[in-house]
């Protein structure tokens, strides 16, 4: 998906998106391979009509006063389309200026497109102070689009303004020796930069402007570049995998191909999730706000994002197969973008560097949801219920949490409180920031909605209340030892009998099934029917004659999962839940269950993000180790903005399928690199496995975190659903 959540966002979207594809289509992009581009480019015009070259500037010097989030939007859509030209360079360059001062005088040529200009990441200059004024020496090399531009914003070192480093000097073309130089990427010109003595004033630098934040500007505008080209990949490699066939069927069904596509959308969307994070906390540094983190979250976006175009590009390429390697397709343009947008970051392992050194120092970026104001009396309103709920003594507290429909407040009422999206946020919001807990659910939270809507109201009155006291535990009895993640193939066999049903069978991996008084039971009741037809949804009563658990050891050495024997137990027609054979759809209900997350979860028995972070802070690794960490840190921190974005995706009415599946493949895997990362780091005391030690500890994080990429679905399966259900690539026959 886009960068784009909200409606004014995505109609800006469609709004470049139409722009790009009319000015530059395919032909036109192998034509940029061949000629040289014109000067302004042909479509510079209409693209300045729309206001784009000014879109982040503010209305006083002719921009139309929105923010980096909104710019990055149209570079990514830019990206998309391989435009070519120097747009993206010359709006990093006057978001530089921008940033130093708004009301700059030589932004009001910039935002209406009369002036094009180009910046540099890396310094090849210097100063000395002369007079009032400074003289620059040296030579930056590869600048984008720096023979198009009239003006350019390079960084300069030496400059004794009051801060370290280097800061950007604005320099006028035609003081400048500008040596054009073949490009990888001929669609994006580059030229060598040399400055021999030029003076310029105080007034040409840009003081106001810190590195840190001229860095954070430009790496996270060019990583909204990289993942346009990342989700450009993706889709023309999905496409050409539903089209072209092989062995008598198309190359999409082949499971190869369909785990590539998967693993270039999932990439591509944490890399999305980044850089919209970046873009936003860049808008509220600029905003004042002194805890947006930006640093982080822009580092973030520059290790993941330019990866992902690269990766997503050369996959584009294997999946086309000999046409991906010709020079007349498309592929061509687009990963010889993905290269030179590699290379324009400057030395890519200082974004993983930077990830640690600010994650173990000031810490990371907090995310949090902001809400419409309007919402503030229906939080007053609940703050002053959870204030209320603290009060009642602890051992009655639970009994009133439920009886308010607190617990899943999700539901109808009087088991929940029908609240909406906005409502269930506020509500989570409300009682974390209360310190009040409320009854865990665990397996009960996916059993709970099937009951309510598709329970009888004996059987609603029977099971929720105390369910929702967390008096009742559930475990769910759905997986078998020949079926796994596909539920279809279940064997379980129930025989209907005078007043309810007879079931014989066996299920496995069943969580707490030791420590439940009732199981909700998959069991087919019309063998003959095909596939998802014929099975019905029981409440199995786990003290029933006939029932046997097995506590099932882990490689862990303990037993969390269960072995359930069913053999020839009777189970009442009343605790069928919703009608025989349809017990499909009462369990997919869960599946479709209108609640909001607010947090990804994280296994109690994996490390944390925070965890990880905490580790790496207290230890000692070489750069090679601290780039694996900045890379696992980066993310786990992406995998929670995109579970963020899944919540805002339903705020705004908006499908959170995508952000959510692909936050549970990509987290999983996550979780088991922190693990990883930490018993390598230990040498021969990873051997050790007391489990009071910090080796033993995070051995046995490793040794856990090997069921977290199946259970709930296996990650094949997982990427099998992404490609199936998200990328619509055919299913296996």
């Amino acid at each position: 998906m886009p960068i784009a959540i909200n409606p004014e966002h995505n109609d800006l979207a469609d709004s470049v998106r139409s722009l790009v594809a009319r000015v530059a289509p395919s032909e036109v992009l192998h034509e940029a391979l061949e000629t040289p581009i014109s000067n302004p480019p042909s479509y510079w015009k209409a693209a300045a009509e729309q206001g784009l070259q000014g879109l982040h500037l503010a209305e006083s010097v002719g921009g139309q006063g929105f923010g980096i989030l909104e710019l990055a939007i149209v570079v990514a859509e830019f990206g998309y389309g391989a435009v070519p030209g120097p747009f993206v360079p010359s709006a990093i360059a006057s978001a530089l200026i921008a940033a130093h001062d708004p009301e700059a005088k030589l932004l009001s040529d910039l935002a209406s497109g009369d002036v094009i200009a180009a910046y540099a990441i890396d310094s090849g200059l210097t100063a000395t102070r002369h007079g009032d004024g400074w003289v620059i020496r040296g030579e930056v090399r590869a600048v984008p689009a720096a023979a198009q531009a009239s003006v350019l914003v390079l960084p300069v070192a030496g400059l004794d303004t009051g801060t370290s480093g280097y800061e950007w000097v604005v320099l006028d073309a035609d003081q400048l020796e500008i040596e054009p130089v073949k490009s990888v990427d001929p669609l994006r010109p580059l030229a060598h930069v040399r400055v021999n003595a030029v003076e310029v004033g105080d007034d040409r630098v840009l003081s106001n402007l810190s590195r840190t934040l001229a860095r954070a500007l430009i790496s996270t505008l060019l990583s909204a570049e990289s993942i346009g080209v990342a989700r450009w990949a993706t889709d023309t490699a999905t496409a050409y995998a539903k089209i072209r066939e092989q062995f008598g069927r198309p190359i999409g069904q082949f499971q190869a191909i369909k785990h590539k596509c998967a693993s270039m959308i999932a990439d591509t969307e944490r890399a999305v999730a980044a850089v919209w994070d970046a873009a936003r906390a860049i808008d509220e540094a600029q905003n004042g706000s002194q805890d947006s983190a930006f640093e982080f979250a822009a580092a973030v976006a520059a290790t993941l994002a330019p990866a992902a175009a690269q990766h997503c590009a050369q996959d584009c390429i294997q999946v086309h197969g000999g046409i991906g390697f010709t020079w007349e397709h498309d592929t061509n343009v687009y990963y010889r973008r993905a290269l030179v947008l590699a290379a324009s970051f400057g030395r890519h392992a200082d974004y993983p560097q930077q990830v640690v050194d600010v994650a173990t120092s000031t810490g990371m970026r907090s995310l949090n949801i902001d809400l419409d104001p309007d919402t503030e009396k229906l939080r007053d309103e609940i703050r002053g219920e959870v204030a209320r709920l603290k009060d009642i003594p602890r051992e009655e507290r639970n009994a009133a949490i439920a009886e308010g429909g607190w617990v899943q407040p999700h539901l109808p009422e009087p088991w929940g409180r029908a609240a909406g999206p906005v409502e269930q946020i506020i509500i989570a919001q409300e009682f974390n920031s209360g310190r009040v807990r409320r009854p865990a659910m665990g397996i009960a939270a996916w059993i709970i909605p099937s009951i309510v809507a598709f329970g009888t109201d004996e059987q609603k009155e029977r099971f929720l209340p105390p369910t929702f006291l967390g008096e009742m535990i559930w475990c769910q009895l759905f997986s078998e030892p020949g079926a796994g993640s596909d539920l279809a193939s279940l064997t379980t066999k129930a025989t209907k009998v005078e007043g309810g049903w007879r079931i014989t069978g066996q299920k496995i991996w069943t969580t707490g099934a030791q420590v439940s008084q009732w199981g909700a039971l998959l069991a087919r009741t019309d063998p003959s029917a095909p596939k998802h037809n014929g099975i019905t949804y029981f409440l199995l009563d786990m003290a029933s004659e006939g029932v046997e658990v097995k506590p099932l050891r882990e490689l862990t050495g303990n037993a969390m999962f269960n072995t359930v024997f069913i053999d020839d137990v009777f189970v009442p027609d009343n605790l069928v839940l919703g009608e025989v054979d349809r017990g499909w759809e009462v369990s997919r209900n869960t599946l479709t269950a209108e609640r909001v997350s607010i947090g990804s979860s994280e296994p109690p028995f994996l490390p944390s993000l925070d965890g990880f972070v905490e580790f790496v802070r207290e230890g000692q690794f070489d750069q090679i180790g601290q780039n694996h960490a900045g890379h696992l840190i980066a993310e786990g921190y992406a995998a929670k903005v995109l579970n963020m974005r899944s919540t805002l995706l339903t705020l705004a009415g908006g499908d959170p399928m995508p952000a959510a599946a692909i936050s549970k493949l990509l987290s999983m895997k996550t979780g088991q690199g922190y693990a990883e990362f930490a018993v390598s780091s230990f040498g021969t005391d990873g051997a050790v496995g007391d489990a009071e030690s910090p080796q033993g500890r995070w051995a046995d994080y490793l040794l856990a975190s090997r069921a977290t990429t199946i259970y709930g679905g296996t990650s094949e399966v997982q990427l099998n659903i992404i490609a199936e259900r998200l990328l619509g690539l055919p299913r296996d026959p």
